[in-house]
């Protein structure tokens, strides 16, 4: 009998685990859900539509331009023809575009908006990567060569390298 509860004890324990697996790994509340990034896009576009007051033709044809900008970005990734380096300029040119077009939809007062709200996102990003190199450092092993990398792209960042290589944005 000592035998038999020995050898039924493991197997109960591993079908007992078995069975508790798929209900921890359903939702532990980390990492992004399906369709989240498109709710933040549509708050994002919501917000910015109200801070800008655009009408609703202003509206229109922002989303249209948008839409086109983001089919054409999708087929740019997609074409196994170019290589990632032409991938990258076709898709700063897009990018490049895409604002200009949506430039010419705005009044002067709103492209002026546009602009500061531009500015302030590149900001909070620079300040995010800062923030993300710096947990890097303390938690994460990193080259002497790549910190070396990252802090020489910071400085030209520093400089406002954007604006000299895209231009002015209107």
């Amino acid at each position: 009998m000592r035998k038999v509860t020995l050898l039924l004890l493991p197997l109960i324990s591993v079908l007992a685990v078995w069975s508790i697996q798929p209900a921890l790994a359903q939702d532990t509340g980390k990492g992004i859900k399906p369709g989240v990034l498109a709710q933040r896009r549509l708050h994002r576009w919501n917000a910015m539509a109200k801070w800008l007051q655009l009408t609703d033709e202003q509206k229109a044809r922002i989303k249209s331009i948008v839409d086109n900008a983001r089919e054409q970005a999708r087929k740019i990734r997609s074409d196994a023809s170019l290589t990632r380096e032409q991938k990258r300029k076709q898709l700063l040119e897009l990018r490049k575009n895409t604002r200009q077009e949506i430039g010419s939809v705005l009044t002067p007062e709103q492209r002026e908006k546009m602009r500061k709200l531009w500015a302030w996102r590149w900001h909070r990003w620079q300040m995010w990567r800062a923030y993300r190199l710096g947990k890097m450092g303390r938690g994460a092993p990193i080259s002497p060569e790549h910190l070396r990398r990252w802090r020489a792209w910071s400085e030209t960042a520093k400089r406002g390298w954007w604006w000299n290589r895209w231009g002015k944005p209107f």
